[in-house]
């Protein structure tokens, strides 16, 4: 019987050079229990991730976790900014907290507060990132960005292209969660998808949202793990790993 890793394993058994790959975690502030379990596995694999962190969700308790876990292996785990508060502004249509209906103003306001609660939560633990709520936001957000000196925009592939000379995109290829709750066969298409974007990405990144994996869903992300830190081919990064 296949195995729904088959695929991913054929890339990456093919590849005429290193795969790179990076993980996303989204809404960290949020069923930080879930997020905890996620973390563990990322450390028992020797994988990094990413924590896109929502600056209003945090806590004293969380902040002290991420922290002791960064000063144990910085090299693993990566803290940015996710939003201001993960809040809808948009009256219709898709859910978006830099959307068209904020003013360029409106957005850096938001924009500026949440950077200085992780700066103090973080200090230079923080990495100048940005990931919008829902991988959603305007060409006025990238202007904000650029004026508090953010450096890198994560973002789904999907999403319209944006301009910038200064900050670069880093773009999710793979949701996780999505292909989970919707796909009438989860995990043969993340395999296939995993395995596509591994082959076709020069940097495959994969997105997750630790609210939606119980202790069931996180199996096949361990055993996504275990093939990847079994190929010396394999190289996960982080995303600040790409600035340079």
């Amino acid at each position: 019987m296949a195995n729904w890793l088959d695929a991913v394993r054929d890339v990456l058994d093919n590849a005429v050079k290193p795969v790179r790959v990076f993980f996303r975690d989204d809404d960290a502030g949020w069923s930080n229990d879930r997020l905890y379990a996620l973390l563990d596995e990322f450390a028992q694999s020797g994988m990094p991730i990413d924590l896109a962190v929502i600056p209003e969700a945090l806590d004293q308790m969380l902040i002290d976790g991420l922290l002791f876990r960064h000063r144990q292996a910085q090299h693993l785990i990566g803290l940015h900014q996710h939003g201001y508060n993960h809040t809808n502004h948009e009256p219709v249509g898709r859910k978006c907290e830099f959307g068209i209906s904020r003013t360029k103003n409106q957005q850096k306001d938001d924009i500026a507060k949440g950077q200085k609660l992780l700066r103090e939560a973080f200090g230079k633990a923080l990495d100048p990132i940005f990931t919008p709520p829902w991988n959603r936001c305007t060409q006025d957000t990238v202007g904000c960005l650029e004026d508090l000196d953010f450096r890198l925009l994560s973002r789904d592939a999907t999403a319209a292209g944006l301009e910038s000379s200064t900050l670069k995109q880093m773009p999710v290829h793979i949701d996780w969660s999505r292909i989970i709750k919707m796909s009438p066969d989860p995990l043969h298409e993340l395999g296939q998808a995993i395995a596509g974007n591994l082959g076709n990405n020069d940097l495959a990144g994969i997105m997750l949202h630790h609210a939606d994996m119980d202790e069931e869903n996180l199996k096949p992300l361990a055993e996504l793990l275990t093939v990847f830190v079994g190929r010396s081919n394999v190289h996960g990064l982080l995303l600040r790993d790409t600035l340079g």
